[in-house]
């Protein structure tokens, strides 16, 4: 059942990844265009959602033609980090993550996050639901197939890109309009990096995954501007129409654009460079980093913090000596990382899983490394939802995350807002924010225990942002984040001198650390990632800022309908596929294929059938995937497949039938790098034969025996591991599976019980070599089977990942017991082991497309190995040497419809008993 089990999440990856918890109580609200699920306690957001969906759905309908059929948006509060997630089959289905964004610098200029994701999130929708000619013709045959929506196949520069660009025209805020996405382009261009149409996309090397929303949202917001915004439009329509897919230059003609499309691009990327660079850039302290290295320095000014992350392993938080920048020690640490200094210690707040479902974000305590705290890691809060510790004088503040906003944990006025950090000053008597109110960002200050004594000391003007509040070490002073003037700067606020501009960064200046000799450390942008880099403050005094404050007004109010929650809105079956299966002289099989999932993700199902009209009989499979419960899992299956076992002398022709079902619950507990999951699990598998004419099948088939087997399975997987970016491989760590399995056949004495066993383990080995480091991996199989029913084990071949096209066959098979170079299956016994050993090594970071063509190449790397195994019999000795190969694969991370990722091995094994064998593979082989 494993191949009906992973079509169904690759059907529907949004189940898988838009980490929503589905269990327990839900409702929904129903709107002119919409259903908004939520959970009881978070109506009010659900009603605020509404209301901003039927708005940003009226705006966008001005200029791009609706999608078809109610669309659900679903809203989730179980992952302490802004995001969203779209999909447009089976249905139209949104998820929004309401955690406000707080210190992420791409995120920052927006009037309401709530807004803006939804903007953002329906404009996939409007884009890749439009369909037109050959397209719309087979949806009205199929239904909401996958790979029927002609706008999927565009390069997620495309669709990002429009998102981007529409989120920001409909909203005062966006990320076309701030400055993020130009710092991005720009750095890229200064430093002979700058991408195409043509590798703008999800590739590895920086900007990563920010590449499409960068390049995608500075492309469109100058075709526009530039041209006629009626351009962006007009391309949605001639794309949804063309029949070849993947066509992004021709159409942009049709729709109006009077340059090719190399040309376009880059007049589009030279706006965002600056037109003057003044002055020599700050000193170098740490770059090509993945993650913002935010400077936090300690209250005695003797050490620094910040965070490491390279992409070629775990992130890790540096202290060092502010002086000779020498490491003084690390700690690894998981995502969403921020922190900073109580006296010698570090308070951290960083993600952790506190449930299958759930993320939160939780403090820790590093203390130094002097005895007797000897440099501990304590944790101090589970499920506590705390954000952006700032420490000073005795005072601990952070901000709590609760109903989808946040708040401070010391006393400050409500807001109608987001709060940004809340730092008090070194002596305690004052504290500082950054908050967004009424569609702008402002600096406020108030005396400590007095909130209501609130004073602003800057605003935002237009669309740009304020962020990354800190004092001076001795209190007068507030350092502070602001993009008024184009590219991010340090500005100070005074009491004696009003503002001051103190950096003139020719690609920006973020998260200012003051140090104890007057300098100042801060992050930027430069060659191939973040920046850490230090220099003297060179205070420009500023005029009073002639403010435009962004305007905000609430989305009007729209009439809703509450209900409890049902999931057949967008569980029911909302297309169909056309099957056929030839099996000989057993049958030819015709039918149809379906599948779908709720909003929620509580059920996910797959259901096919097939009829053969002679002879007469019928097949199919049914699998259910339930949610419901939240952990754990319940799966249910069921297939049967008729197949042709033989034609004797006399002319009959003996057909077997396969029916097999499983019912089974799976509990899983996930940490950031580590997981336990168990499965167990009621099997059942059957035979029954058939002979046409019919006849007495014990005197013309031998072994055609109708049987029942009854049992089930227990199956117990964990691990610890490091992946990151630009890793070859899974690293730092092993997993391990253990599989237990009972067959009982009915009627009979006959039994058969199953064990196997595998261990991987993943060691870093050597200094690094070109983009990452390479990686020793080990792996041992082992396998014993017991019981009169006569089974056995199968060793040799190659072994692959599997690949599933639609609701077609699984390409690449996987090996339990695999020896390369041997043919599969080379032997068999009650018993089996291999042993592998594979140092891997990269070799180039590509990043970009073949050509035009919508496949790329992302990564490339080289593995040697060494396989042995062997299958024996009770009784017998294993000869673990019996079977032995060494041999080369090369590894390439490749993409298909330009963003689609897919692992590609191609290999050479030399076996020892002589004879080379050549081999193709998908995916990892462990």
């Amino acid at each position: 059942m494993r191949r009906v089990t992973l079509l169904a999440l690759l059907l529907f990856p949004s189940v898988a990844s838009s980490q929503v918890d589905p269990s327990g109580s839900w409702r929904t609200l129903h709107t002119q265009h919409f259903r908004i699920h939520f959970r009881p306690s978070y109506r009010a957001r659900a009603v605020l959602a509404a209301n901003e969906a039927e708005r940003a759905y009226a705006l966008l309908s001005s200029e791009l033609h609706p999608p078809r059929g109610i669309v659900d948006v679903t809203l989730s509060d179980d992952v302490d980090t802004p995001n969203g997630f779209t999909n447009v089959f089976p249905s139209s289905r949104v998820t929004v993550l309401l955690v406000p964004p707080v210190t992420d610098p791409a995120l920052q200029t927006y009037d309401s996050w709530e807004r803006l994701v939804i903007v953002h999130e329906l404009t996939h929708v409007f884009h890749l639901d439009r369909s037109r000619g050959l397209w719309k013709t087979l949806q009205s045959v199929f239904g909401r197939a996958p790979g029927l929506f002609p706008n999927q196949y565009q390069p997620t520069w495309v669709t990002e890109g429009l998102a981007t660009y529409y989120e920001s025209r409909f909203t005062a805020g966006g990320r076309a309009e701030g400055s993020f996405h130009r710092e991005v382009v720009a750095a890229d261009a200064v430093f002979g990096h700058a991408r195409s149409p043509w590798n703008a996309l999800l590739f590895t090397r920086w900007p990563d995954g920010l590449a499409p929303y960068a390049y995608g949202s500075r492309f469109w917001e100058f075709l526009s501007r530039n041209g006629n915004d009626s351009i962006v439009p007009r391309f949605v329509e001639q794309t949804a129409g063309q029949f070849i897919p993947f066509r992004v230059g021709r159409q942009l003609r049709h729709a109006g654009a009077t340059e090719a499309l190399a040309d376009e691009w880059s007049r589009a990327i030279a706006t965002a460079v600056p037109a003057s660079q003044p002055g020599a850039r700050a000193q170098l302290i740490a770059g090509r980093l993945r993650s913002q290295p935010v400077p936090r320095v300690s209250p005695d000014g003797r050490s620094l913090a910040y965070l490491y992350d390279d992409g070629r392993g775990a992130r890790r938080l540096r202290v060092v000596d502010p002086k000779s920048w020498s490491v003084l020690r690390s700690h690894r640490v998981n995502g969403g990382v921020s922190y900073d200094w109580v006296g010698d210690t570090l308070i951290v707040a960083q993600l952790e899983f506190s449930g299958r479902w759930t993320i939160r974000s939780d403090l820790w305590r590093w203390a130094p490394p002097p005895p007797p705290r000897g440099g501990a890691w304590t944790r101090l809060t589970t499920n506590a939802r705390l954000i952006e510790p700032r420490a000073g004088g005795g005072t601990l503040s952070a901000l709590k995350l609760a109903g989808g906003g946040d708040t401070p944990t010391i006393s400050a006025a409500p807001i109608d807002g987001t709060w940004g950090p809340t730092v008090p000053s070194p002596d305690g008597r004052w504290i500082v924010a950054a908050r967004n109110q009424n569609g702008h960002w402002e600096l406020v200050r108030w005396p400590a225990g007095q909130p209501q004594s609130v004073t602003v000391l800057a605003q935002a003007s237009g669309e740009s942002a304020i962020a990354d509040p800190v004092w001076t070490d001795d209190g007068t002073s507030v350092l502070f984040v602001t993009d008024a003037g184009g590219f991010p700067q340090v500005h100070r606020w005074r009491e004696s001198d009003g503002i001051s501009q103190l950096t003139t960064e020719p690609l920006g200046a973020r998260a200012p650390a003051p140090l104890s000799d007057g300098r100042i450390a801060f992050t930027t942008l430069g060659n191939e990632g973040w920046e850490l880099r230090v220099a003297a403050a060179r205070p420009v005094p500023l005029p009073p800022a002639q403010l435009a404050l962004a305007s905000f007004d609430s989305a009007p109010r729209v009439a809703i309908r509450e209900t409890g929650y049902s999931s057949w809105g967008s569980l029911r079956p909302h297309f169909w596929l056309p099957l056929g299966i030839n099996a000989g002289q057993a049958g030819h099989f015709v039918g149809a294929a379906t599948a779908g999932a709720d909003a929620v993700g509580r059920y996910v199902y797959l259901a096919e059938a097939q009829v053969s009209p002679s002879p007469l009989r019928l097949q199919g499979s049914f699998f259910l995937l339930s949610h419901a419960l939240g952990n754990p899992t319940l799966d249910f299956s069921f297939l049967s497949r008729w197949s042709l076992v033989g034609i004797d002398s006399t002319g009959h022709v003996v057909s077997q039938n396969r029916p097999e079902a499983a019912i089974g619950a799976t509990v899983v507990a996930r940490r950031w790098r580590s997981f336990v999951t168990v499965r167990l699990a009621a099997e059942y598998e059957g035979r029954r034969f058939v002979s046409i004419p019919d006849t007495s099948l014990a005197a013309i088939c031998n072994g055609c025996i109708d049987r029942d087997r009854v049992g089930g399975s227990a199956i117990l997987s964990l691990g610890s591991v490091v992946s990151a970016p630009l890793t070859v491989s899974l690293q730092d760590g092993a997993t391990a599976s253990l599989l237990y399995r009972r067959k009982e056949e009915q009627g009979t004495a006959r039994w058969l019980n199953e064990v196997r066993a595998r261990g991987n383990v993943y060691l870093r080995f050597g200094p690094r070599v070109g983009f990452a480091y390479s990686v020793l991996a080990l792996r041992g199989a082992v396998g014993a089977l017991d019981g009169p029913i006569n089974d056995v084990f199968s060793v040799g071949g190659a072994s692959s990942g599997g690949v599933e096209f639609l609701l077609g066959q699984t390409v690449g098979v996987f090996r339990a017991f695999p020896v390369r170079g041997y043919a599969a299956g080379v032997l068999h016994g009650r018993r089996a082991a291999t042993l592998t050993a594979e140092y891997r090594m990269p070799l180039a970071l590509l990043g970009r497309l073949i050509g035009h063509l919508p496949i790329g190449a992302d990564k490339l790397a080289f593995a040697l190995f060494g396989d042995v195994g062997d299958a024996w019999d009770a009784g017998e000795r294993a000869r673990l040497n019996r079977l032995r190969s060494v041999g080369a694969e090369l590894i390439g991370d490749m993409t298909v419809n330009y963003d689609v990722p897919l692992r590609l091995r191609l290999g050479v094994a030399q076996r020892a008993s002589g004879g080379t064998t050549v081999y193709a593979a998908f995916g990892a082989d462990f």
